[in-house]
């Protein structure tokens, strides 16, 4: 242990006589100990220890009023608690019961008197160093304790997001059903219906409000599905429009104003349209919720702005709440770092906004005053692809022969939906409620589309592509899969295992007409 440490050890000395004392400071302060303090006052010492908290004690045994006995028992309440505390007693009675006494007391080592200059030093260098050892180890031992239970309320927190995000998914993928059902049967009137121009206004009214409750779907399975990143061309002013659809009525019932400040020069992006979208609903939640405790004007300022001499996008979102205190804003971006009381707050949010912001070579900064609101400014790298995006061809879609179609889903209104449809294009058409009904007619004709949703009772989509391969493996190549979660780390990979295509929920008609336009009939 390094010297410099034991000399700046607190010492305190107990003894009726002055002259043991003296010869004790002047002893200690020639070994170059400077934190002293003494007594010669048996009732002094109590009082003096709270006061001083030594890091060790010179004890006389015999003193007049309290012998040493009894301020070892008077001590014993304050050191038990704490790490190794050494009591060193100065005694000139070497009796083995004495000894046996002091030790029961709470002695750790012992000096005989007269004293000995040299084994006074060495007892208290002793002592000294087990005590910081001991205080070492405490410290230690603390500190693994915290991060035991930081880790443990991480661990929790985190299956607390896992557990929300399946349950928001669950939500989400209840709600595609019915809103696949509003939107193709809004589709199909606004055909039938072309001729009417109030019947088709009022359609295309409801077809809006269908497609921004699609939209807003879409965004929760955003939230709710940890996924690897995919870079597209995204347009940020577009995802500040689809994040406020997301928060648009809780900010509106709080009064909240919102103020667009949107350039219109912005730069396409390279990036994941999905994990800014989860950015953006993250700040803008934050700022919401900071401004729930002033009861005056509430007004949330997102603006855009485009730097073409830095390459660089910049997107800040400002409110008008209390501020963030200077302690607070240091510690902002740690993970399940929170100010919100128990239960509300797991302390990711911002930290997994700056992790994706970093990972698009861009940065996240806050400012803010004490009662002058917080500004999030965002700023992103314009890249591009290292390959450019492959165009589509555009496919035509109305000249497609009659196909024989199997539609398989366990939501009724959807299979009629979609029997519907396509009987109206002149297919024919056949329905099954499961993997196990579609089955049995796979074995009884042949089909040459197979349209599936992915989940179902008895027999799922993935189970159904299997045996109807195993029954015939060119009805794997049939397969067109209905699915409201393409996020699903299990459903994606099993379809980019499979190669089949994919129409999301909630469908409009053209996106099924053009899957169905791209599989040949059978020969």
């Amino acid at each position: 242990m390094h010297e410099d440490t034991l000399k700046r050890a607190r010492i305190l000395i107990a003894d009726d006589q002055p002259a043991n004392v003296h010869l004790l400071e002047r002893l200690l302060n020639s070994a170059g100990y400077t934190h002293i303090a003494s007594t010669t006052d048996p009732c002094q010492i109590l009082p003096l220890f709270n006061e001083f908290r030594p890091d060790l004690l010179l004890l006389d045994l015999l003193m007049p009023q309290l012998d040493g006995f009894t301020v070892m028992q008077q001590l014993q309440p304050l050191v038990s608690k704490g790490p190794y505390f050494p009591i060193l007693v100065l005694t000139a009675d070497v009796t083995p019961e004495t000894r046996r006494r002091a030790l029961a007391a709470g002695a750790r080592d012992f000096l005989t008197k007269p004293l000995d200059r040299t084994e006074v030093l060495l007892r208290i260098q002793n002592l000294l160093e087990t005590r910081f050892l001991h205080q070492a180890l405490q410290t230690q031992n603390d500190r693994l304790e915290e991060e035991v239970r930081e880790r443990t309320e991480r661990l929790l927190q985190t299956e607390k997001v896992a557990t929300m995000g399946e349950l928001l998914a669950g939500v989400a993928h209840e709600l595609n059903n019915p809103l696949s059902v509003v939107t193709g049967r809004v589709g199909l009137l606004q055909s039938q219906l072309r001729d009417n121009p109030e019947v088709t206004r009022q359609l295309d009214k409801v077809a809006e409000a269908a497609d921004r409750c699609a939209r807003i779907v879409r965004n929760f399975l955003a939230l709710a599905r940890q996924r690897p990143p995919e870079r597209q061309e995204v347009h940020l002013n577009l995802v500040v429009g689809e994040a406020l659809d997301l928060v648009s009525y809780a900010l509106r019932t709080d009064g909240v104003e919102v103020t667009l400040e949107l350039a219109d020069d912005l730069p396409v992006l390279w990036a994941d349209v999905h994990q800014l979208h989860q950015v953006l609903v993250n700040l803008i939640t934050n700022g919401h919720h900071a401004m729930r405790e002033k009861s005056e004007l509430r007004v949330l300022t997102i603006k855009t702005e485009s730097d073409p001499s830095r390459s660089r996008v910049s997107l800040s979102i400002a409110d008008t709440g209390p501020g963030i205190p200077p302690a607070v804003r240091a510690r902002i971006f740690e993970p399940f770092f929170t100010t919100k009381p128990a239960g509300q707050g797991t302390g990711l949010g911002l930290s997994l906004c700056q992790g994706i912001v970093e990972a698009h070579g861009g940065s996240i900064e806050v400012e803010s005053e004490m009662g002058m609101g917080t500004v999030f400014t965002i700023q992103l790298l314009v890249t591009t692809p290292d390959r450019p995006p492959e165009a589509k061809a555009p496919v035509v879609v109305g000249s497609s022969i009659a196909k024989q179609i199997l539609i398989v889903d366990d939501e009724p209104d959807v299979t009629d939906l979609l029997a519907d449809i396509l009987a109206g294009d002149g297919h024919r058409v056949d329905k099954a409620g499961n993997g196990a009904i579609a089955l049995q007619k796979l074995r009884e004709r042949p089909y040459d589309v197979i349209l599936s949703d992915l989940r179902m009772p008895e027999l799922d989509g993935p189970g159904l592509h299997d045996e109807a391969g195993r029954l015939d493996g060119g009805l794997a190549q049939r397969f067109i899969f209905i699915t409201g979660d393409t996020l699903n780390l299990e459903t994606k990979s099993f379809l980019d295992r499979v190669g089949a295509p994919t129409v999301t929920k909630p469908f409009d008609l053209n996106q099924v007409r053009e899957a169905i336009h791209r599989i040949p009939a059978a020969c």
